[in-house]
């Protein structure tokens, strides 16, 4: 009898996991079945994609690519327009930026501080845009950078030495 109990016990566990094999292999599309065989509704809404064929993209829905001039010199208003490109990650950058935000609160009234994060999608062709425009070549493509008053600072040493005295001479023969 002991023994009868005992093989009536292994077959139901033997046919338990056979049924569990073949129930996972029937897991398919937005429902799925949990370990007590409850089926499940699985949200894929939030998946980061659309399944409708309608909204794929075509020619006409790619939006245009930003187009950036660094001719400006000032705004319509007369302000210095003082163009700043970084990355955040950057410890030359990150050494410059106290002299950055220094210089704009002392200059608020009078200058125009624009900054472009070039790890960026913004950034990226703005830096882009500035290197054609001037002329860089890659060894002159580095972080940080300022265009101020169509005069080109790099390196953080040279910023935070040099860019208040160039701001200054602007507002003074301006």
């Amino acid at each position: 009898m002991k023994n009868l109990v005992i093989l009536l016990a292994m077959g139901l566990i033997l046919f338990g996991c056979t049924n569990q094999v073949t129930d996972n292999r029937d897991i398919v599309g937005d429902t799925n079945q949990n370990w007590l065989g409850q089926t499940e509704q699985v949200n894929t809404s939030n998946l980061g994609f659309n399944r409708s064929v309608g909204n794929v993209l075509t020619n006409e829905t790619i939006p245009e690519l930003p187009k950036f001039d660094f001719s400006n010199i000032t705004t319509d208003d007369g302000k210095l327009i003082v163009y700043y490109f970084y990355m955040p990650k950057c410890s030359a950058c990150m050494a410059t930026k106290p002299e950055i935000d220094r210089l704009e609160a002392k200059y608020n009234g009078t200058t125009l501080f624009l900054r472009y994060d070039i790890t960026s999608i913004n950034g990226t062709y703005a830096y882009k845009d500035f290197t054609a425009q001037y002329g860089l070549n890659k060894s002159g493509m580095y972080v940080p950078q300022v265009l101020v008053n169509k005069i080109i600072i790099t390196d953080m040493f040279n910023i935070n030495k040099s860019l208040e005295k160039t701001i200054q001479n602007f507002t003074v023969s301006y």
